[in-house]
């Protein structure tokens, strides 16, 4: 059998170019297998040259589901076309979603994130802008309180095996590099690990750790996301921890509420939120009865292409279409055109498009890979922008309320003011008529009134009477006096 070689990374190819032994598969087919290949099991596979058992290019057509697949529902295939229906792959991940009641684009970024995780650092992008592209992918799983977030992180880990990953929480910038590496007595640097899924269930964690005063983990993450170097240069150089570009792999998943993105939103001049694909966690089209639950797949890790001349590292090869599409946006850019949210829109595609092909047990972008992931992109576009209105409109009530509480407050301070002021008047009149002799006239008393004060004389007048203190007499010839009643002071 034909070997392919691979940089020597400490990993064990010894199994690259054959399946394994567990692999579950169906008995009609397995029969079929072991009749082609004389005495070939799952057990002992023979690994001749031109065995389709042994082929690993064939293992993931030949995982088809037993029960036909449910298509995703007739306004789905509008917006999405046959993205669920394109692949073997995709079809098993949409019915084992639907199966568990689970979202089937949140469960999709899921299995995407933990693909790539279990895919060797040294696998890189070609250089089409600059350097080698990093396949390092974040992916943000939209939907509101329990919608699923967390679902369809437990969906996608069982829908595909990719083996034993490492994953863990979110912290501050200065401790990712420790993810990978640490510090030995003597001051030497000791690497533990290479490949790291980031889970961040709720987004109001990465939101409060980036916004804290001098807070270092968005900018680290925006490195990561590119397969830049990590650590930082401590003056002390003890303390410090470098890990190099693209010797590391690095996934993000976080689960997003749309009314608490906006942390994540805020942080576009940086570039934070154009690098994550947003994908719903919800499925308003799943159907009444749920699918057969159809087997899980396991990951099948391609054979490599042979390392760069040069280097360490496998280039992916891409297809001539998302070149093209790559170079003209990297052009527009270079003529200063604005970019905005969509700044990183094509690199993210490409970088989908490689988790498509290696889900697929393929190690190149294909023009069909680069289409598929022009679909996720869109349904990432949506969702983004979905976000944004809720955002929106989340304001709108906002300053709809600020304004009427603002309102009531002008209403009930003018209300203040207008009774202080009938107060004040009505205990002027008080002392005015008991100056008198306990009776006054009318016109006498409006005469020395301070102009500013005429407005609140008549309320005055009616608050002195409700009140007992006062009475109003009418005298012959129209003339009305006020008389003050006993004990009124």
């Amino acid at each position: 059998m034909t070997t392919t070689a691979v940089p020597d990374e400490g990993y064990d190819w010894s199994d690259i170019d054959r399946p394994p032994p567990d692999l579950e598969v169906d008995g009609d087919q397995l029969a079929a297998d072991v009749d082609a290949a004389g005495e070939c099991t799952p057990s002992t596979p023979c690994h001749r040259d031109g065995c389709e058992f042994c082929d690993p290019a064939g293992w993931l057509d030949r995982q088809r589901p037993a029960t036909t697949p449910v298509p995703g529902p007739a306004e789905d295939q509008a917006a999405d076309g046959d993205f669920w229906a394109a692949r073997a792959s995709l079809a098993r991940v949409h019915q084992f979603a639907r199966a568990r009641r689970g979202a089937p684009w949140a469960t999709l970024g899921v299995v995407l994130t933990r693909v790539v995780t279990a895919t060797p650092p040294f696998v890189v992008l070609p250089a089409l802008v600059g350097g080698h592209g990093s396949l390092n992918l974040f992916v943000a799983t939209v939907g509101a309180s329990s919608a699923g977030k967390g679902t369809a992180e437990r969906i996608g880990e069982e829908s595909v095996d990719v083996g034993p990953i490492t994953t863990a929480s979110v912290g501050s910038g200065e401790g990712i590099a420790h993810l990978y590496a640490r510090r030995v007595r003597g001051g030497g640097i000791e690497r533990h690990t290479d490949a790291v899924l980031l889970s961040v269930p709720e987004i109001d964690t990465l939101a409060a750790l980036g916004s804290r005063q001098g807070a270092t983990l968005l900018p680290e993450l925006r490195r990561a996301w590119s397969g830049e170097a990590l650590g930082f240069s401590y003056a002390d150089p003890d303390k410090r921890l470098p890990i190099p570009g693209h010797s590391y792999r690095l996934a993000l998943l976080v689960g997003v509420q749309p009314a608490r993105a906006g942390g994540l939103l805020a942080d576009a001049d940086g570039g934070t939120p154009q690098r994550f694909i947003w994908l719903p966690a919800t499925d308003p089209a799943a159907p009444d009865v749920a699918p057969d639950l159809p087997a899980g797949l396991l990951w099948q890790r391609p054979p490599w292409p042979m390392a760069e001349f040069g280097t360490s590292r496998v280039v992916l090869p891409v297809c001539q279409a998302a070149r093209a599409a790559v170079d003209a946006a990297r052009l527009a850019r270079l003529r200063g055109q604005p970019s905005d949210l969509d700044g990183h829109a094509l690199f993210a595609q490409l970088k989908t498009a490689a988790a498509l092909a290696l889900l697929d047990g393929r190690a190149e972008v294909t023009e069909e890979d680069w289409q598929l992931a022009g679909v996720v992109a869109t349904v990432s576009r949506r969702t983004r922008d979905g976000i944004t209105a809720t955002l929106n409109q989340v304001e709108r009530e906002r300053n709809r309320r600020r304004g009427e509480a603002e309102g009531d407050r002008a209403v009930l301070v003018a209300e203040r003011v207008e009774d202080a002021a009938a107060q004040r008047v009505a205990r002027w009149i008080v002392r005015k008529v008991a100056a008198a002799g306990g009776v006054a006239a009318h016109t006498e008393l409006r005469r020395s009134l301070a102009g500013r004060d005429g407005r609140h004389f008549a309320d005055a007048i009616d608050r002195l009477a409700d009140a007992g203190q006062i009475v109003t007499e009418d005298i012959d010839g129209g003339a009305r006096t006020y008389r003050l009643l006993g004990g009124a002071s």
